[in-house]
Protein backbone atom coordinates (compact mmCIF):
# COMPACT_ATOMS: atom_id res chain seq x y z
CA UNK A 1 0.00 0.00 0.00
CA UNK A 2 1.49 3.14 -0.86
CA UNK A 3 1.96 5.82 1.75
CA UNK A 4 0.29 9.03 0.35
CA UNK A 5 1.63 11.13 3.40
CA UNK A 6 5.09 9.95 2.58
CA UNK A 7 5.12 10.06 -1.26
CA UNK A 8 2.24 13.09 -2.36
CA UNK A 9 3.83 16.41 -1.83
CA UNK A 10 1.73 18.55 0.71
CA UNK A 11 -0.62 21.09 -0.53
CA UNK A 12 0.63 24.59 -0.15
CA UNK A 13 -1.03 26.47 2.33
CA UNK A 14 -3.14 29.79 2.05
CA UNK A 15 -0.11 31.44 3.02
CA UNK A 16 2.77 30.22 0.91
CA UNK A 17 0.06 30.93 -2.57
CA UNK A 18 -0.45 34.60 -0.98
CA UNK A 19 3.18 35.04 -0.70
CA UNK A 20 4.13 33.38 -3.57
CA UNK A 21 1.25 35.81 -5.69
CA UNK A 22 2.69 38.97 -3.67
CA UNK A 23 6.25 38.00 -5.40
CA UNK A 24 4.35 37.79 -8.66
CA UNK A 25 2.95 41.14 -8.40
CA UNK A 26 6.16 42.59 -6.73
CA UNK A 27 8.34 40.96 -10.04
CA UNK A 28 5.35 42.20 -12.97
CA UNK A 29 5.65 46.12 -11.11
CA UNK A 30 9.94 45.56 -11.48
CA UNK A 31 9.46 44.67 -14.97
CA UNK A 32 7.28 47.50 -15.67
CA UNK A 33 9.41 50.17 -14.28
CA UNK A 34 12.19 48.95 -16.25
CA UNK A 35 10.32 48.68 -19.82
CA UNK A 36 8.84 51.85 -19.59
CA UNK A 37 12.61 52.95 -18.94
CA UNK A 38 13.24 51.03 -22.23
CA UNK A 39 10.68 52.85 -23.57
CA UNK A 40 12.19 56.43 -23.10
CA UNK A 41 15.40 55.40 -23.85
CA UNK A 42 14.42 53.27 -27.17
CA UNK A 43 16.14 50.71 -26.42
CA UNK A 44 14.95 46.78 -27.73
CA UNK A 45 12.17 45.20 -25.07
CA UNK A 46 14.48 42.62 -22.43
CA UNK A 47 17.33 44.81 -22.66
CA UNK A 48 17.01 46.03 -18.91
CA UNK A 49 13.39 44.13 -18.31
CA UNK A 50 15.10 40.54 -17.32
CA UNK A 51 17.95 42.46 -15.31
CA UNK A 52 17.88 39.91 -12.21
CA UNK A 53 18.45 36.61 -15.04
CA UNK A 54 21.65 38.62 -16.60
CA UNK A 55 25.24 37.60 -15.40
CA UNK A 56 25.76 39.41 -12.00
CA UNK A 57 28.33 41.58 -13.94
CA UNK A 58 26.18 42.29 -17.01
CA UNK A 59 23.68 43.41 -14.92
CA UNK A 60 25.89 46.14 -13.27
CA UNK A 61 27.39 47.43 -16.43
CA UNK A 62 23.54 47.47 -17.86
CA UNK A 63 22.41 49.78 -14.54
CA UNK A 64 25.18 52.42 -15.24
CA UNK A 65 24.79 52.23 -18.96
CA UNK A 66 21.22 53.53 -18.74
CA UNK A 67 21.81 55.17 -15.27
CA UNK A 68 24.29 57.86 -17.21
CA UNK A 69 21.88 58.78 -19.99
CA UNK A 70 19.33 59.41 -17.74
CA UNK A 71 20.93 61.48 -15.26
CA UNK A 72 22.03 63.75 -18.72
CA UNK A 73 17.87 63.84 -19.53
CA UNK A 74 17.08 65.02 -15.82
CA UNK A 75 19.87 67.62 -16.09
CA UNK A 76 18.61 68.92 -19.69
CA UNK A 77 14.83 68.81 -17.99
CA UNK A 78 16.25 70.69 -15.04
CA UNK A 79 17.52 73.42 -16.83
CA UNK A 80 14.55 73.98 -19.66
CA UNK A 81 12.33 74.47 -16.65
CA UNK A 82 13.64 76.93 -14.99
CA UNK A 83 12.12 79.59 -16.36
CA UNK A 84 15.26 81.10 -18.34
CA UNK A 85 17.41 84.02 -17.47
CA UNK A 86 15.74 87.44 -18.59
CA UNK A 87 12.66 85.45 -20.15
CA UNK A 88 14.79 83.46 -22.28
CA UNK A 89 14.07 79.67 -22.06
CA UNK A 90 16.78 77.85 -20.50
CA UNK A 91 16.49 75.29 -22.57
CA UNK A 92 18.02 77.41 -25.64
CA UNK A 93 20.12 79.48 -23.19
CA UNK A 94 21.93 76.87 -21.30
CA UNK A 95 21.73 73.87 -23.67
CA UNK A 96 26.01 73.80 -24.27
CA UNK A 97 25.63 73.40 -20.02
CA UNK A 98 23.38 70.37 -20.80
CA UNK A 99 26.03 69.31 -23.78
CA UNK A 100 29.01 69.71 -21.47
CA UNK A 101 27.36 68.14 -18.29
CA UNK A 102 26.66 64.83 -20.62
CA UNK A 103 30.45 64.75 -22.17
CA UNK A 104 32.94 66.27 -19.36
CA UNK A 105 31.08 65.45 -15.84
CA UNK A 106 31.81 62.39 -13.97
CA UNK A 107 28.42 60.35 -12.86
CA UNK A 108 29.48 60.74 -9.27
CA UNK A 109 30.97 63.20 -7.30
CA UNK A 110 31.06 66.74 -5.69
CA UNK A 111 30.58 68.33 -8.95
CA UNK A 112 29.25 65.72 -10.73
CA UNK A 113 26.25 64.70 -12.96
CA UNK A 114 24.12 63.43 -9.55
CA UNK A 115 25.32 66.69 -7.81
CA UNK A 116 24.26 68.93 -10.59
CA UNK A 117 20.77 67.00 -11.38
CA UNK A 118 20.14 66.95 -7.61
CA UNK A 119 20.68 70.64 -7.09
CA UNK A 120 18.37 71.42 -10.01
CA UNK A 121 15.85 69.40 -8.17
CA UNK A 122 15.33 66.96 -10.87
CA UNK A 123 16.45 63.93 -8.10
CA UNK A 124 16.40 63.50 -4.13
CA UNK A 125 18.86 62.05 -1.76
CA UNK A 126 18.03 58.50 -1.56
CA UNK A 127 18.11 58.66 -5.68
CA UNK A 128 21.62 59.88 -5.92
CA UNK A 129 22.50 57.52 -2.91
CA UNK A 130 21.58 54.70 -4.74
CA UNK A 131 23.51 56.15 -8.19
CA UNK A 132 26.89 56.35 -5.97
CA UNK A 133 26.39 53.14 -4.50
CA UNK A 134 25.64 51.32 -7.23
CA UNK A 135 28.68 52.94 -8.95
CA UNK A 136 30.89 51.81 -6.20
CA UNK A 137 29.96 48.21 -6.98
CA UNK A 138 30.58 48.70 -11.01
CA UNK A 139 34.00 50.16 -9.83
CA UNK A 140 34.51 46.78 -8.32
CA UNK A 141 33.83 45.07 -11.29
CA UNK A 142 35.46 47.59 -13.84
CA UNK A 143 39.14 47.68 -12.05
CA UNK A 144 39.75 44.25 -11.94
CA UNK A 145 39.36 41.92 -14.45
CA UNK A 146 39.29 38.97 -11.62
CA UNK A 147 36.48 40.07 -10.09
CA UNK A 148 34.34 40.04 -13.44
CA UNK A 149 33.15 36.45 -12.82
CA UNK A 150 32.60 37.07 -9.00
CA UNK A 151 28.98 37.26 -7.56
CA UNK A 152 27.33 40.58 -6.86
CA UNK A 153 26.86 39.97 -3.17
CA UNK A 154 30.44 39.29 -2.66
CA UNK A 155 31.62 42.54 -3.49
CA UNK A 156 28.40 44.05 -2.25
CA UNK A 157 30.00 42.65 1.18
CA UNK A 158 33.18 43.92 0.71
CA UNK A 159 31.96 47.19 -0.55
CA UNK A 160 30.24 47.24 2.73
CA UNK A 161 33.23 47.12 5.05
CA UNK A 162 34.09 50.51 3.13
CA UNK A 163 30.53 52.55 3.93
CA UNK A 164 28.31 50.98 6.40
CA UNK A 165 25.44 52.60 4.91
CA UNK A 166 26.11 50.78 1.68
CA UNK A 167 22.50 48.71 1.89
CA UNK A 168 20.59 51.72 2.82
CA UNK A 169 21.76 53.04 -0.48
CA UNK A 170 21.17 50.41 -2.58
CA UNK A 171 17.99 49.41 -1.35
CA UNK A 172 16.51 52.96 -0.58
CA UNK A 173 16.90 53.55 3.00
CA UNK A 174 16.25 49.64 3.50
CA UNK A 175 18.84 48.82 6.47
CA UNK A 176 19.02 45.03 4.90
CA UNK A 177 21.13 42.42 6.16
CA UNK A 178 23.98 41.03 3.44
CA UNK A 179 24.96 38.22 5.88
CA UNK A 180 23.20 35.48 4.77
CA UNK A 181 21.78 36.96 1.40
CA UNK A 182 21.30 34.67 -1.16
CA UNK A 183 22.90 36.16 -4.38
CA UNK A 184 19.91 35.38 -6.52
CA UNK A 185 17.94 37.70 -3.72
CA UNK A 186 20.54 40.45 -3.84
CA UNK A 187 20.00 40.74 -7.82
CA UNK A 188 16.45 40.78 -7.36
CA UNK A 189 16.44 43.46 -5.05
CA UNK A 190 18.74 45.50 -6.80
CA UNK A 191 16.34 45.16 -9.58
CA UNK A 192 13.68 47.10 -7.76
CA UNK A 193 15.81 49.97 -6.80
CA UNK A 194 16.82 50.28 -10.40
CA UNK A 195 13.42 50.06 -11.72
CA UNK A 196 12.22 52.80 -8.67
CA UNK A 197 15.13 54.90 -9.41
CA UNK A 198 13.93 55.14 -13.19
CA UNK A 199 9.98 55.33 -11.72
CA UNK A 200 11.73 58.51 -9.90
CA UNK A 201 12.95 60.05 -13.10
CA UNK A 202 10.06 59.41 -15.68
CA UNK A 203 7.92 61.86 -12.52
CA UNK A 204 10.76 64.53 -12.57
CA UNK A 205 10.97 64.22 -16.33
CA UNK A 206 6.94 65.02 -16.65
CA UNK A 207 6.62 67.69 -13.48
CA UNK A 208 8.35 71.19 -13.80
CA UNK A 209 10.96 71.23 -11.83
CA UNK A 210 14.28 72.81 -11.69
CA UNK A 211 16.21 75.46 -10.20
CA UNK A 212 18.89 76.36 -13.03
CA UNK A 213 20.78 79.25 -10.70
CA UNK A 214 20.26 76.36 -7.68
CA UNK A 215 21.65 73.88 -9.78
CA UNK A 216 24.63 75.59 -11.00
CA UNK A 217 25.80 77.58 -8.22
CA UNK A 218 24.88 74.97 -5.60
CA UNK A 219 27.87 73.22 -6.97
CA UNK A 220 30.60 75.39 -6.07
CA UNK A 221 28.85 75.94 -2.63
CA UNK A 222 29.05 72.92 -1.75
CA UNK A 223 31.99 72.71 0.63
CA UNK A 224 30.00 75.35 2.64
CA UNK A 225 26.95 73.14 2.74
CA UNK A 226 28.59 70.73 4.24
CA UNK A 227 30.32 73.14 6.89
CA UNK A 228 27.62 74.35 8.04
Amino acid sequence: MIDMDKDTPAAPTSTEEDQAATFRMFMADIQQKLEAGEKRLQIPNGTLSNLHREPDYIMVIKIIATLEPTVNDLIAGGLSKGGGLGGVPNKITFAPVADFAADRLQLSGRAGKLELAYRLGMLDNEDVAFAGAVSAIRNRYAHNITNASRRLIDLVREAKKNDANLARKLFYGDNMDFEGMPNGFAKVMLAWSFSRFLESAELRLHVPKGDFLGGLLGLAGRDEDEAV
